[in-house]
C-alpha cells in the first residue's frame, strides 16, 4: 500500500467506486476519493503495527494522515467536514462533470452517511494513544502533539510534558516533571523527512545511532531533565514515483510533516496555467487572520498569459497560445484549503 496505494496526503482509497483501491500507481488527483474515514483507518492500523513491530516508518504513515487528511477534513471553525478529500479541485467543472459527483469544494455541515465527522472527533479525543507507544522499559515518543503526560514505570509514574511549536517550527522540548529513580528509555521519533536531526539532553549533544527510525536515550530521568530535539524543516520538493502517469513533469510542495498547495485566493483562477519556477528559492512568511499562527510559503513563478477569446482555434499548430510572464506564488498547508469559500486548488503543479 505504502509503495504504490498511497497518496502524497497520506489519504487511501483512490476510486469512487467501493471507495477502493485501483491499479497500482493509479492516483488521480482531481477524482480522488480518499475518505476522511479511511485516513483514520490508515493511523489506527499503523498505531497497531507499531505495537507489533516498533518501526518508525509506521509513525511516519500515522504522521503524514494526521497533519494532512485528517487535520484537512474539518474546517478552522469546528463545525464543518469533508467527506472525500481531493488533491485538485476545478469548482466551474465539478458542477457540470459527472464522474465529479463526490467530490465537493467546499466542506459541509452534515452528510447523509455520516461516519466521517464522529470519526473524525474520535481520533482527536484518543490522540494519546497515537503519540506514545509504551513497552516493558522503553517509550516510544511517535508523534510530536503538545501533551502532559504520565506513564507507569515499575509502578511509578514517569511524568512529561512536550512543548514547542510543531509542525511549526523545528525545535521539541521533552520536560521531566517527575521520574522513578530507576533507568529508563525514551526512544524518540526521527521523520523520514528530516535529514538532520539533533538531541540533547540537558544541554549535552546526545551520540548515539538511531534505530529503526527512533533515537534510544536511555538515563535514570530526574525531575528537572529536559530534553530537546532539533527538526530542522527545510522546505522540499517531492517528485512521484515514474509510473505516477498524473505527476508526470509534477512537483509538490512539503516542510516538516505539512504538504502545501495553491490556492485561487491568492493565485488567481487557472492554476493548470501556473509554473513554479525550478531554480526559485522559497520565502517562509508569518500567516495573518485565518493563518495566524501557520506559516505561508512563496516562491517565484510564471503564469501562462492568454487571450481570453471564443473565437481563438482550440488547438493551434506550432506555437504556445500565450507567454509566460512572472507570478510570485503562494503555498499554504494544504490541510487549511476551502476555509475561505469556494475556488481552484491543487498540490501537484507545474516545473520549469
Amino acid at each position: 500500500m505504502v509503495q504504490r496505494q498511497i497518496y502524497i496526503t497520506g489519504a487511501i482509497g483512490s476510486q469512487g467506486a467501493g471507495e477502493a483501491f485501483s491499479s497500482d500507481y493509479d492516483l488521480p488527483n482531481d477524482t480522488a476519493y480518499a475518505e476522511s474515514c479511511a485516513s483514520i483507518g490508515l493511523m489506527m492500523f499503523a498505531r497497531r503495527m507499531l505495537e507489533m513491530e516498533l518501526d518508525g516508518r509506521y509513525a511516519d504513515v500515522m504522521e503524514r494522515a494526521l497533519y494532512n487528511t485528517v487535520l484537512g477534513s474539518i474546517a478552522f471553525d469546528g463545525r464543518h467536514y469533508f467527506y472525500v478529500n481531493p488533491l485538485e479541485v476545478h469548482p466551474k467543472t465539478l458542477r457540470s462533470n459527472g464522474i465529479y459527483n463526490h467530490v465537493s469544494p467546499v466542506r459541509r455541515r452534515w452528510f447523509g452517511c455520516a461516519c466521517c465527522p464522529p470519526n473524525i472527533a474520535r481520533l482527536f479525543t484518543s490522540i494519546g494513544h497515537y503519540i506514545y507507544t509504551p513497552s516493558t522499559d522503553t517509550l516510544y515518543v511517535n508523534l510530536y502533539v503538545g501533551n502532559r503526560v504520565a506513564i507507569s514505570v515499575d509502578g511509578h509514574a514517569l511524568r512529561l510534558l512536550i512543548s514547542g511549536s510543531y509542525p511549526w517550527r523545528d525545535e521539541v522540548e521533552i520536560a521531566v516533571e517527575s521520574a522513578p529513580q530507576i533507568a529508563h528509555t525514551l526512544a524518540l521519533r526521527l521523520p523520514e523527512w528530516c535529514s538532520a536531526p539533533q538531541a540533547s539532553v540537558n544541554g549535552e549533544p546526545v551520540n548515539c545511532e538511531p534505530r529503526k527510525g527512533y533515537l534510544h536515550i536511555r538515563r535514570t530521568w530526574r525531575q528537572g531533565d529536559r530534553v530537546k530535539l532539533s527538526l530542522p524543516m527545510q522546505v522540499r520538493r517531492v517528485y512521484g514515483h515514474p509510473q505516477l502517469r498524473n505527476l508526470a513533469g509534477k512537483v509538490a510542495i512539503q516542510r516538516g510533516p505539512l504538504i502545501y498547495c495553491l490556492e485561487e485566493a491568492d493565485n488567481g483562477t487557472e492554476l493548470h496555467n501556473v509554473w513554479l519556477n525550478a531554480d526559485s528559492r522559497f520565502s517562509l512568511i508569518e500567516g495573518t487572520d485565518l493563518f495566524s499562527g501557520k506559516i505561508l510559503l512563496q516562491a517565484g513563478g510564471a503564469r501562462l498569459q492568454h487571450t481570453h477569446s471564443e473565437e481563438a482555434a482550440l488547438y493551434q499548430y506550432d506555437r504556445v497560445p500565450g507567454q509566460l510572464e512572472p507570478q510570485r506564488l503562494t503555498f499554504i498547508p494544504w490541510f487549511s484549503w476551502a476555509n475561505r469559500g469556494e475556488g481552484e486548488m491543487r498540490i501537484w503543479i507545474s516545473e520549469r
